[in-house]
């Protein structure tokens, strides 16, 4: 009997870890398209998704980060899913388009197929690809953090 309780309880685990992988690899074939798109230049080094719609405390952390980071040229900031930028900009005290690291997404380009969609994704590139990618959700909240120290 424990045996097969064993079995069950493998099974269900590589099941998990096997639909985590499939939602991973999504993911980045997606970000990597949408990159493609856009024709992303080569100086970035990192690629900051932030949401305007989904998880309220991620996103409001995501343009704190972005409010104190907007002027490094190493981060493309891209504004995805936003029901007004005027609004975006009053909040943040920041006029947007006068940075050209900033994307306004209009065309949902970034609207990632994941339940991950809702929370800021935070990339990183080598040679204009995703390299890492990495979502600032209630369950990893410190993916800003390690931005802030890698920058």
């Amino acid at each position: 009997m424990k045996k097969v309780q064993i079995i069950i309880l493998l099974l269900g685990l590589l099941t998990i870890g096997s639909c985590n992988q499939e939602i991973k690899d999504t993911e980045l074939r997606y970000i990597t398209n949408s990159l493609k798109k856009i024709d992303v230049d080569s100086s970035y080094k990192w690629i900051v998704i932030l949401p305007g719609l989904g998880c309220h405390g991620c996103i409001q952390e995501g343009e704190v980060f972005m409010q104190k980071h907007i002027g490094n040229s190493d981060i493309l900031f891209v504004i995805t899913k936003i029901e007004s930028l005027k609004t975006l900009q009053n909040k943040i005290n920041v006029k947007l388009k006068e940075y050209k690291n900033v994307y306004i997404d209009k065309g949902d380009i970034f609207s990632i197929p994941t339940d991950n969609a809702i929370y800021p994704c935070i990339i990183e590139l080598e040679n204009r690809k995703p390299s890492r990618i990495e979502f600032q959700s209630p369950n990893n909240r410190r993916a800003f953090e390690k931005l802030k120290s890698l920058i």
